[in-house]
């Protein structure tokens, strides 16, 4: 494969120092800045046409570099822009943002409707994955879009609104699970706004305990003993209404403000097990959450450290969970973590296991402790043969693994019923308890239910 997407025929000039320093070094496409100043020029002269910008990254493309190298993420990344350019007479200019972003302009042509239009990139986006999904060997591959129009009644938008517009769209599709193909709406700007509102609040909602810890107890399959629980965050309000962790968690992962809030987590429940040990009373081993932000610069260890010299507890009675897809989407920075956390005396589960693309490879070289199967497992009350046979065969690998198995999602005798007699040794859910404030949860191990 060719270095780079620029071509010359051998009776072209070559290619002058100015020219090349326009171009992205990997794939030969104009580089952003240039790419925005073609935009600006065609949106200047857009008279009775359209333009499209589609903004498109790659999901899981980090887990490819990781996973086969850099080698073949760059043959990837070109694959991708060979495809892009290839046969689109319409195309303006297009441009690599940076990593695995590209964006890309066209005129669109008269015989689409915008979502006609929509409808056509996403079925060539599912076109475009099944085909790199074989070559690459990778199931996961999906590409991610978002779509902003401009029409003559909007050409006093300039060349970066537009770009900033499909790309708020990008981020919107990358959220869901099936439709990547996202076209912008005006209502999105809501959105941004409400996040703003919510983000900006976070600092003061720190220093003012507005954010509660709950617990989720879990319990011993086989003696229906309480043996530990999941710290939980929940944000109240000064008037005493509830933001809800779907309403501000993914916001404040994409701020990074989720590290803040999770430290102030992991500090409420270290004070907690200090306090109760200290009065003498029993307790349990308490659960944390780590967010796939602290991969990027591991502090999490130092801080986890300065908690366990301050509070002096046994490091047996702190626990880490990581979601399945912080392990997949970088694997070697999550082993480190976990190879960290292990040194500092505590244990780990891989939580959520099932609820996306498991790499079963995974847990003959992760050190886990514990699997917590993703309640997915548990979505009927009454439950399916497949499920059955799944939660079974997992179950047996951990145990033939010497992991702990866990299964959440808990809800009804039956479910209970059934993972005692498969053998799974802990079980989390609303049949046992919702997560419940620590006045309660401590009212809860006093009468050692």
């Amino acid at each position: 494969m060719k270095d780079s997407l620029i071509e010359q025929t051998n009776d072209q000039e070559p290619l002058t120092t100015e020219q090349l320093t326009m171009r992205d070094f990997l794939t030969g496409l104009d580089r952003y800045e240039v790419f925005l100043e073609k935009l600006e020029k065609s949106i200047e002269e857009i008279g009775d046409r359209r333009i499209s910008i589609v903004y498109t990254d790659i999901k899981y493309f980090k887990y490819i570099n990781d996973t086969y190298g850099y080698q073949v993420g760059d043959a990837l990344l070109k694959d991708f822009v060979a495809e892009m350019v290839t046969n689109n007479e319409n195309l303006i200019c297009c441009s690599r943002v940076y990593s695995d972003n590209f964006v890309a302009a066209n005129f669109l042509s008269n015989e689409f409707t915008n979502e006609e239009f929509r409808d056509f990139i996403h079925e060539i986006n599912l076109e475009r994955e099944a085909k790199f999904r074989e070559k690459y060997l990778n199931s996961r591959l999906q590409f991610c879009t978002g779509i902003s129009i401009i029409d003559k009644n909007s050409r006093s938008l300039d060349a970066e609104t537009a770009v900033s517009n499909a790309n708020l769209a990008r981020k919107v599709a990358k959220e869901m699970d099936e439709d990547c193909c996202i076209l912008f709406d005006s209502s999105m700007m809501e959105g941004i706004k409400r996040e703003v509102e919510i983000t900006s609040r976070v600092p003061r909602a720190i220093a003012n305990h507005e954010f509660m810890v709950y617990y989720q107890p879990k319990i011993e399959t086989e003696t229906l003993r309480l043996i530990g629980a999941e710290a939980l965050v929940r944000w109240q309000k000064p008037d005493g209404s509830f933001i809800y962790p779907d309403q501000f968690i993914p916001l404040i992962e994409r701020s990074g403000q989720v590290v803040d809030v999770d430290y102030y987590v992991y500090r409420e429940a270290f004070k907690f097990v200090a306090d109760r040990l200290a009065a003498g009373k029993n307790i349990v081993p308490i659960s944390l959450n780590v967010s796939r932000i602290h991969l990027n610069k591991m502090h999490i260890l130092e801080y986890i450290q300065e908690l366990f010299d301050e509070f002096q507890i046994p490091s047996g009675m702190i626990e880490f969970e990581l979601t399945e897809s912080i392990y997949l989407d970088n694997t070697e920075r999550a082993l480190e973590l976990v190879k960290g956390l292990h040194k500092l005396g505590t244990r780990v589960s891989m939580d959520d296991f099932g609820s996306g693309y498991s790499s079963l490879n995974l847990l003959s070289r992760l050190p886990i402790d514990i699997i917590k199967l993703d309640k997915v497992f548990l979505k009927e009350n009454a439950l399916q043969e497949s499920d059955k046979i799944i939660i079974s065969c997992v179950v047996d690998m951990a145990k033939r693994l010497s992991i702990t198995s866990l299964c959440e999602g808990v809800e009804t005798l039956e479910q209970s019923d059934y993972l005692k007699e498969v053998g799974c040794q802990i079980q989390q859910g609303f049949y046992f308890s919702r997560p419940i404030p620590q006045k309660e949860f401590e009212e809860f191990m006093d009468q050692k239910k």
